[in-house]
């Protein structure tokens, strides 16, 4: 199996009976990168499953046309020729990813978090590739990483992948720190000083008021002195 197999293989949109199709009888039967016309009859009892004498999983005609358009959705098969457009009973199909070889190695095998767990040594080089330059890392947050996901053992990864969830993590923790707010000398916040605007302008218009009576009372008075 190549590793585009594998891939495709692991999709979700694929149902169970669809990879058992092209694992336990496409791929098997193939000649080369190509199936045999397919058989429905063959087929149908190659995938049916039987117990104590009455099958407790049967195939239709139906049931196999929609699984092997699942497997045509994902990539694993390409229609060559099919002399039957309403169903693919005795049509013929190339397997296109099993001629990719050697692109990469297969996944390793997914498991749990557990103690033990450390980065191995393409952990640098995955950090520095998600733009991650420092990545160096202290056993307080390797301890940090480990004991959450001690609390999720229903969570499988593979190495990969678990380094993957570390580079995002330490990350996240280095791009929230902020610059600190500037300091005086002794170590204190320093407040923005406070600038003299003058008075208001409403002091303003009531010192202009007040003038304004203190002039009209001097007047006053002058008059008075006059007629006396």
């Amino acid at each position: 199996m190549t590793p585009a197999e594998y891939q495709a293989l692991t999709s979700p949109k694929l149902s169970h009976p669809a990879r058992s199709l092209y694992q336990l009888y496409l791929q098997h039967q193939a000649r080369g990168d190509q199936t045999q016309a397919l058989d429905y009859p063959v087929l149908g009892k190659a995938l049916a499953v039987q117990g104590e004498g009455e099958y407790r999983y049967r195939v239709t005609p139906a049931i196999l046309t929609q699984l092997i358009e699942e497997l045509l959705a994902v990539g694993l098969l390409s229609l060559v020729e099919n002399p039957h457009p309403q169903h693919y009973h005795g049509a013929i199909f190339s397997l296109p990813l099993k001629r990719l070889q050697g692109l990469s190695p297969l996944p390793a095998r997914q498991f749990a978090m557990h103690p033990q767990w450390r980065p191995d040594d393409q952990f640098e080089g995955l950090a520095r590739l998600c733009g991650l330059l420092d990545s160096h890392i202290d056993e307080t947050e390797l301890g940090e990483f480990i004991a959450y996901w001690l609390g999720r053992p229903e969570v499988f990864e593979n190495q990969h992948q678990w380094m993957l969830k570390l580079v995002r993590k330490l990350k996240n923790q280095r791009s929230i720190k902020r610059a600190p707010a500037p300091q005086t000398d002794a170590g204190y916040q320093q407040l923005p000083a406070k600038t003299d605007s003058g008075p208001s302008k409403r002091a303003q218009q009531m010192m202009a008021e007040a003038q304004r009576l203190n002039a009209d009372n001097q007047e006053d008075c002058a008059s008075d002195e006059k007629d006396s």
